[in-house]
């Protein structure tokens, strides 16, 4: 005989639509596995060292996060590649970073072969862009009933990605982070199977609500107040996400400072902008979000595609194992909802560590499921199934995107 449903409902809000209150399923203890990797998109490396999973809960919404995990077999061995990007605004310039061979181009490279690519299709001078009607642009960029080839295009240039990037030696004795954006990428290690684990985090923060970042926009675009605006280039509007919390609360999302493929809203005169991405169908989500800063795009670039590289000698961490774990914002955003149980950034990533425990050695998969069991709620299962499917019409938590690396 089938187990009763029951159906509860939550107040919480999501992008754009109302608290609600919406309807869930309260799912048994028993089947919270399963609902959490029926949601997650998941890669585990052939030698089951390494995994990724990707979750968005929404059924309809597109998780704009991609990941990679994969050997690279050259002459001295085989090295690990593991990525994470966190596109926004749409996962096409995502996509085209995850086909990419980051290795051989540089990401710098990738964003300017992004930017080269669009630029051929307009090759006018500004002067000659500016007095070009809608029809004509459009007629150019819209091109989606003859393949679409200069519409994606033009997508890559206005949307954008993070990128998170770990690269380890076949040694497993030397690794190199890359990281742009406000992504996290965390070590755990120790010196032996009774010392107590050590977390460091090896990316930086490039977020607009860091102040060397903000100070350094001042500083490239001086007499320019509103270069920065709100912990925002160019005081960019963002969109508002929550949780099912007692205390539901709207969260701002910053602009980061440093981007690396895409968003060359920024990083083009702000003809480009005016004349011709607020052009392209489909194209911005919310055209009112970026009609708001043109006036303010007087000197771009505003954001950069130089990445943070930081290069770790795992000869001096433990000798009995390591840790590497990789995340989009999403995961460090499900801790943020709730203004009476606000935790350090410190603090989560012990509890990540504490999640994983020695199973990750063992058993990645179970060590995956639970730090996003954990992420959703815990021991809430009211929580965690809400998380799960509640019945809401819009999108109401990130795209969560981590990968685990055992060394």
């Amino acid at each position: 005989m089938p187990s009763l449903q029951v159906f509860r409902r939550a107040y919480m809000q999501g992008y754009g639509s109302d608290r609600g209150p919406w309807r869930y399923r309260l799912f048994p203890e028993h089947e919270l596995r399963a609902q959490i990797l029926k949601r997650c998109i998941t890669n585990i490396s052939s030698d089951r060292r390494s995994l990724g999973a990707s979750l968005q809960p929404h059924v309809s919404s597109v998780n704009e996060d991609r990941y990679l995990i994969m050997d690279l077999s050259l002459p001295n061995g085989v090295w690990s590649l593991n990525c994470v990007f966190d596109g926004h605004g749409g996962h096409e310039t995502a996509d085209y970073l995850g086909v990419s061979d980051v290795l051989t181009k540089a990401i710098f490279d990738v964003d300017e072969a992004i930017k080269r690519d669009f630029l051929e299709i307009f090759s006018e001078e500004v002067d000659e862009i500016a007095t070009m009607s809608d029809a004509t642009i459009k007629a150019r960029v819209d091109d989606q009933s003859s393949g679409g080839l200069n519409h994606q295009k033009a997508l890559r240039c206005l949307r954008g990605s993070t990128i998170l990037l770990t690269l380890v030696d076949p040694t497993k004795k030397h690794l190199w982070v890359l990281n742009l954006g406000d992504g996290l990428v965390v070590l755990r290690s120790r010196r032996d199977a009774s010392s107590q684990w050590n977390a460091s985090v090896l990316s930086d923060n490039h977020n607009g609500n860091n102040p060397v970042e903000a100070a350094r926009i001042k500083r490239q675009h001086p007499g320019e107040p509103e270069c920065i605006v709100d912990d925002r280039v160019l005081g960019n509007l963002a969109v508002t996400r929550g949780n099912p919390t007692k205390c539901i609360r709207s969260v701002d999302l910053t602009v980061m400072q440093r981007q690396p493929v895409g968003d060359h809203s920024f990083k083009l005169p702000r003809i480009y902008t005016e004349k011709i991405f607020l052009n392209v169908e489909p194209g911005f989500r919310v055209p009112a979000a970026i009609e708001s800063f043109i006036p303010r795009n007087l000197s771009p670039p505003y954001v950069s595609n130089l990445a943070s590289v930081h290069y770790v000698d795992l000869h001096e961490q433990s000798s009995c194992d390591c840790l590497i774990l990789m995340c989009s914002d999403g995961l460090v955003d499900l801790y943020m909802d709730d203004l009476d149980h606000v935790e350090s950034l410190a603090s989560l990533i012990q509890k990540w560590v504490g999640a994983v425990g020695d199973i990750v050695k063992d058993n990645i998969q179970e060590a995956m499921l639970r730090l996003l069991r954990y992420a959703l709620g815990a021991e809430d299962i009211d929580r965690v199934s809400c998380m799960l499917n509640v019945d809401m019409p819009v999108s109401y938590m990130d795209d969560t995107t981590v990968t685990l690396q055992v060394l």
